[in-house]
C-alpha cells in the first residue's frame, strides 16, 4: 500500500521538476531571440508567468511574458529599465526550439522605460540643471552664456517622440526670446525596443519615464 502511496507521489514531483525545467529552457531561448533582435549588451529578463507552464507549451499560448531590460537605445537616446508585460503570447514549440525562423508574438503589451535626466540634458545649452515640476513638466534652471535661465517646459507625445516645450522661460530676469527655441525640441523615442510605442510621460527624479503600449506585436524574431 505504502508504494501505492509513493509512485503518484514521486511522478507529481518529476512533473514539476519537468515542468520548471521547461520553463527554465523557454524562458532562456526567449531572453536570447530579444537580445539578437534589438542588439543589446546583455540578455533580458524573461519570466513566463502561469502555472503550470508545459501545458502552455503544449498549446503555443502564454498567458503573461515580462520582460526587463537594463539599458536599450531607441533612435539614438539610452533608455534605462525597461519592465514590459506582453499578455496573449503566440509562440510555438518548434519557434523555442530554434526549428522555426518566426517571431514571439503577443495580443497586448504594456511597458514603462526611464529617459535619464543626462539624455535630456544633450539638448539644451551648458550649464542649465533640470528637475520634475509636478508630474507632467521640467523645471529649468541654470546660468549658461545667455545669463541665468528659469523656467517650466511643457512634456507632451507625438508621433515622433516625446516634445519638449518652454513655458514662462525668462532669461536674466527677462522673457526669453530667440533662446527658448534652444529649449524647444523632440526627444526622438517614437519607436521603443520591443516594437512598442510612447503613450504617455511623466517626470521623476530620476528623469522622464514612458508609459508605452503595443497592439499585436512582434517582440522577439529569430
Amino acid at each position: 500500500m505504502r508504494k501505492l502511496l509513493i509512485i503518484p507521489f514521486i511522478l507529481v514531483i518529476l512533473l514539476v521538476v519537468i515542468d520548471r525545467a521547461g520553463l527554465f529552457i523557454a524562458q532562456r531561448a526567449i531572453s536570447t531571440r530579444i537580445s539578437s533582435t534589438y542588439h543589446l549588451s546583455a540578455n533580458p529578463g524573461v519570466s513566463i508567468r502561469g502555472f503550470p507552464f508545459l501545458t502552455q507549451l503544449v498549446s503555443g499560448h502564454y498567458q503573461q511574458i515580462d520582460v526587463t531590460i537594463s539599458r536599450a537605445a531607441a533612435d539614438g537616446v539610452q533608455l534605462q529599465d525597461i519592465d514590459a508585460k506582453f499578455t496573449g503570447v503566440h509562440a510555438s514549440l518548434s519557434l523555442l526550439l530554434g526549428q522555426d525562423s518566426g517571431s514571439v508574438t503577443a495580443d497586448h503589451a504594456t511597458a514603462t522605460a526611464l529617459i535619464p535626466f543626462s539624455q535630456v540634458l544633450l539638448k539644451v545649452p551648458k550649464g542649465i540643471k533640470l528637475s520634475a515640476d509636478g508630474a507632467d513638466n521640467l523645471r529649468v534652471t541654470g546660468t549658461t552664456a545667455f545669463g541665468v535661465v528659469k523656467g517650466i517646459a511643457m512634456l507632451g507625445v507625438s508621433k515622433k517622440g516625446i516634445t519638449v516645450t518652454p513655458e514662462h522661460l525668462s532669461v536674466g530676469g527677462l522673457s526669453a526670446g530667440a533662446i527658448a527655441t534652444r529649449f524647444t525640441f523632440v526627444i526622438p523615442v517614437g519607436a521603443l525596443p520591443l516594437h512598442l510605442t510612447v503613450s504617455g510621460v511623466h517626470v521623476d527624479s530620476a528623469g522622464l519615464v514612458l508609459a508605452a503600449t503595443g497592439q499585436n506585436v512582434e517582440f522577439a524574431s529569430a
